[in-house]
């Protein structure tokens, strides 16, 4: 069984109550799907520090604890996704200790053309 958390913009967290993202995990559908036979276990959700601060402060804290968590996946939120420039940037940064998902719900492609749209992201063995 794989441990998953759930990364979401911090700005949309303001007004977002993560349904979209909780409904998908619960449902074990969009990105999700990936674990139907597998199963998972939601071990921890985050939020970036928001687009006013330092996107990628404080970020290595938080894959400390993730690490202690024993996450094997993050999942970016959709919301990350389709409205973050430094979306990129966790994508990478996070890819060195865990399996990266560039989403929770909705569409594989996502609403822009610019985003990583590849489902998994694996290059923590690298």
């Amino acid at each position: 069984m794989k441990k998953v958390a759930i990364y979401i913009c911090g700005e949309v967290s303001k007004r977002c109550t993560a349904n979209g993202c909780l409904r998908a995990f619960n449902e074990v559908e969009d990105s999700f799907s990936i674990y139907e036979d597998e199963g998972c276990k939601l071990v921890a959700v985050n939020t970036c520090n928001g687009c006013d601060e330092k996107p990628l402060e404080n970020l290595n804290v938080k894959i400390e604890k993730l690490q202690k968590a024993d996450v094997d996946t993050i999942h970016l939120s959709s919301c990350l996704r389709s409205r973050c420039k430094h979306y990129e940037e966790y994508v990478n940064e996070f890819a060195k200790h865990f399996d990266v998902i560039g989403y929770t719900h909705g569409s594989k492609e996502g609403k822009k053309n610019n985003n990583i749209n590849k489902s998994c992201i694996n290059s923590k063995n690298k």
